[in-house]
């Protein structure tokens, strides 16, 4: 393996370490590495997710690892959804990256940050089979800069105790 190749494999085991020791029981998870952290806005990152249980309640997270070489203060990516009916919808996500004065909002030390962001809080999916998430950089330019990894999460919900 190339140097290259082996950084991609660490960065992304840690980060998923970074995310799973977050206490809540993990569904379903998936971190893609996007390639010399720079998002092509004809890059589609795809999740499938195979739904059983209709009255299940999840929690859905966006990951988010950027460098800081990210150069805006905020993150926006379009996310298609198909039901397993076919049906299809379509979001328009935005993430804070850092604050008015540049102070990132992730955490971690170094040049990567790690974000997670809240997409849909107690989620419940109302038919049983495969649902297909298919997510696009949505910014203004053909390339985003210092987006090292991006991913979805689905946490079992849990009430608060």
């Amino acid at each position: 393996m190339n140097k290259k190749v082996i950084v991609v494999l660490l960065l992304t085991l840690t980060f998923s370490i970074f995310f799973s020791a977050c206490g809540s029981k993990v569904f379903y998870e998936k971190i893609d590495p996007i390639e010399n952290e720079t998002w092509n806005i004809n890059d589609v990152l795809t999740y499938e997710i195979q739904i059983e249980d209709t009255l299940q309640y999840y929690n859905m997270y966006v990951n988010i690892r950027n460098s800081v070489d990210f150069e805006t203060q905020n993150f926006y990516v379009f996310m298609k959804t198909e039901f397993p009916d076919g049906f299809t919808a379509q979001d328009t996500l935005g993430c804070i990256i850092s604050d008015p004065y540049g102070k990132w909002t992730g955490k971690g030390m170094g040049r990567l940050k790690d974000n997670r962001f809240l997409l849909k809080p107690k989620v419940r999916f109302p038919m049983k089979g495969t649902y297909r998430f298919e997510v696009r950089q949505g910014m203004r330019t053909d390339h985003v800069k210092g987006v090292a990894n991006f991913g979805l999460s689905l946490y079992y919900f849990e009430k608060d105790k």
